[in-house]
């Protein structure tokens, strides 16, 4: 992980990894910081309409089930339970009514993979300030819809969803930031996220299982972070391979040049 972010030689996952996990509130700009916090009232508010709705329910009761440490709260509940479980019932609801932000370029819904993972985990872990909390959350908007604009519309047009595949990148950059992950376990947190990726667009076709893919991104986001800073690895370069890659597979298209650098183009600006 030695060398500039912008080194010819390093991979673009490295030079991503580097950049969030790394990221300093300074460095982001005001108008930035305005648009993140509106961002997290619009997912709060899509959040707490759709907390009554059946399938936000469903998942609540199996919350509850699961019976986990009381550290995070279930919005728009009085249920508390663990950070990955707050992420996955909070996320399921935000996505639930499907009147969330929506970023045409990568096709993520952003604030519903991203938002409750900052708050679950800023409730757990206690020592997170609110410019920690807004900087975790700028570094998994920035990754995760760099990562989306890089596969589509291939990965669209090949029945992805992106909640479901992108959400658990954005989800792994807030928590590996707002833990204090250093860039190689950040990069390997981004192959952990990548292998847990998963959500088909036949989900609209009918059932609940759509609003799923929101929850399932944020669970998946937690647990690759915080697998990552105990020491789990991952693919550490899973954005640039050519077989078998997340960008490479999900997009359909080996060894895009393209590609990888919409990963990283004006990255820090």
């Amino acid at each position: 992980m030695t060398g500039s972010i912008n080194s010819p030689t390093r991979t673009s996952t490295a030079k991503l990894a580097e950049w969030a996990s790394t990221l300093e509130f300074d460095a982001i700009p005001p108008s930035v910081v305005d648009a993140a916090e509106t961002l997290v009232l619009d997912c709060v508010g899509c959040t707490l309409f759709a907390s009554i709705m059946p399938w936000s329910r469903l998942v609540q009761e199996h919350v509850l089930a699961e019976d986990g440490p009381s550290v995070a709260g279930v919005w728009g509940t009085r249920i508390r339970t663990s950070a990955t479980l707050a992420a996955l019932a909070n996320g399921t609801a935000g996505h639930g009514f499907e009147i969330d932000d929506v970023d045409h370029r990568s096709g993520l819904h952003v604030g519903s993979v991203t938002v409750p993972v900052a708050l679950a985990l800023a409730e757990t872990d206690g020592g997170w300030a609110g410019l920690d909390f807004l900087t975790a959350l700028v570094a998994g908007f920035e990754v995760g819809l760099r990562v989306g604009a890089s596969i589509e519309p291939g990965h669209f047009l090949r029945g992805y969803h992106p909640q479901g595949t992108m959400g658990p990148i954005a989800a792994t950059a807030v928590a590996a930031r707002g833990l204090g992950l250093d860039p190689a376990q950040t990069a390997h947190a981004f192959g952990l996220a990548a292998s847990m990726a998963a959500g088909l667009m036949g989900a609209q076709q009918g059932g609940m299982v759509k609003r799923l893919h929101a929850g399932r991104s944020g669970e998946s986001g937690v647990v690759a972070a915080r697998l990552a800073q105990r020491g789990f690895t991952g693919t550490d370069n899973v954005f640039d391979l050519d077989f078998g890659g997340y960008c490479s597979t999900l997009e359909g298209k080996p060894g895009a040049s393209e590609r990888l650098a919409t990963l990283v183009r004006d990255l820090g600006t």
